[in-house]
């Protein structure tokens, strides 16, 4: 049941989006954002960067980003890698831009075939992430047909800041669903991770009549119910009642390592939601910066985050999945773009104004696919699952990959994605 708050809060959501006014679309050229000069500049502070101090590390329970992975990182942008590739990767695609309410919105919009009957997919990234992430993914879709269409994130990459406060996930998802409907599209399949998961989530929770099917890679439940209750009561003592695989058994038992592993590794979450100016100041000012914080997250994050290796070695297992040209492609879009302070306030926005709409969204009806990695930050049991997602179709466990899916088990995620969307054929 629907509380009288929530609805309301909809209704006015709904109502906003509809004030928006209609406005052109224009091309866009990502060439001509990313400039040389920008580059550099990163480059030139790193070559005059301080010597790091490079404090002893304990065994476990890391301080944080060790000085070698910064170093590391930092030398292959300063003497390896090459800028020029994430341009043209970038080009491979049509991009545009449009003024959505308050949000001046870079998306890319790519038309599959017509004897293929082009299905609509939204491909919605997180942070810190960018369009970039599906440049693997995206030929592969539109191999099959599809038609593909994924925006940037506000003040993420080429999507400008909003102008105004209170652009959180909530009203991201309504400028989303504008713009499908501005493209023609009355009906499309959702695709998301991170951020991209919880806001098709709620594009399916407000637009379910324009959703054929929610396929997502990170499955957050945010509300406690007598679902998540058994589990962790029945769970906790005898784990072979509750947890129906091993894959859900070994991510998810027992609850206390499984607890300190997500707060450890949800610190940022913390922090952003609470004083996301006051740490991104730093990241728009100094490479080190963004490399010690932004950058330390797409290696941890791939990584299985093994509570017996030291920091450095789940660093490297994360570079070794990731990929340090991956690493350096980012951060040089976040750092072009000058997007790190700006992208860190959706955890403000969300926290202080979506939380209670996101706890409560109960989507009955709608197709649905959960997407399991096993380095995913975080994870949910199907039994628990069908507490916000009553027609799960599909409920899958990948043998690799993380929270970056489309970038280190990109055929995985994306063949998952295809035997969904088939399925709603």
């Amino acid at each position: 049941m629907v509380s009288s708050k929530v609805r309301s809060r909809i209704n006015e959501l709904k109502d906003k989006a509809n004030s928006w006014e209609e406005t052109e679309v224009n091309e866009f050229n990502p060439k001509k954002a990313l400039l040389d000069s920008d580059y550099n500049d990163m480059i030139d502070r790193l070559k005059k960067r301080v010597v790091l101090p490079n404090l002893e590390e304990p065994e476990k329970s890391p301080y944080g980003t060790p000085a070698t992975y910064v170093n590391l990182v930092a030398d292959h942008l300063t003497d390896s890698f090459d800028f020029s590739t994430v341009k043209e990767g970038l080009c491979m695609f049509d991009h545009f831009k449009t003024m959505i309410g308050d949000i001046n919105l870079h998306f890319i919009h790519m038309k599959g075939s017509e004897e293929k009957n082009p299905i609509p997919v939204l491909l919605l990234h997180g942070w810190p992430s960018t369009v970039w992430e599906f440049r693997k993914s995206i030929p592969m879709l539109l191999e099959e047909g599809y038609t593909i269409v994924a925006p940037s994130l506000p003040g993420h990459g080429f999507t400008d800041p909003p102008k105004v406060t209170g652009v959180g996930p909530a009203v991201i998802a309504c400028a989303y669903h504008k713009l499908m409907k501005k493209l023609g599209y009355e009906r499309f399949v959702v695709h998301g991770g991170d951020w991209g998961s919880m806001i098709g989530c709620l594009i399916t929770y407000i637009y379910p009549e324009s959703v054929m099917g929610f396929h997502t890679t990170l499955n957050l439940i945010f509300s406690f119910g007598w679902r998540q209750l058994t589990q962790l009561i029945i769970g906790g003592m005898f784990p072979s009642l509750v947890y129906t695989t091993e894959q859900e058994k070994k991510a998810m038992h027992p609850i206390s390592k499984v607890s300190e592993k997500q707060y450890r590794g949800m610190a940022y979450f913390h922090v952003q939601s609470v004083l996301p100016d006051s740490y991104g100041y730093g990241m728009v000012d100094s490479p080190v910066g963004l490399i010690g914080w932004i950058g330390s997250l797409y290696a941890t994050a791939s990584s299985s985050r093994d509570e017996t290796k030291d920091a450095m070695a789940n660093h490297m297992e994360g570079v070794e999945n990731f990929g340090l040209d991956e690493i350096c492609a980012n951060l040089s879009i976040f750092w072009c773009m000058k997007s790190a302070q700006a992208s860190m306030r959706i955890y403000y926005e969300f926290y202080w104004n979506d939380l209670d709409l996101m706890s409560s969204c109960y989507i009955p009806n709608v197709p649905v696919a959960i997407s399991n990695f096993p380095n995913e930050i975080t994870h949910v049991t199907e039994f628990v699952s069908r507490s916000v997602y009553g027609n799960i179709k599909q409920f899958t466990y990948n043998d690799r990959g993380g929270h970056f899916a489309h970038t280190d088990n990109t055929e995985g995620v994306v063949g998952d994605l295809i035997s969904f969307i088939q399925k709603l054929q």
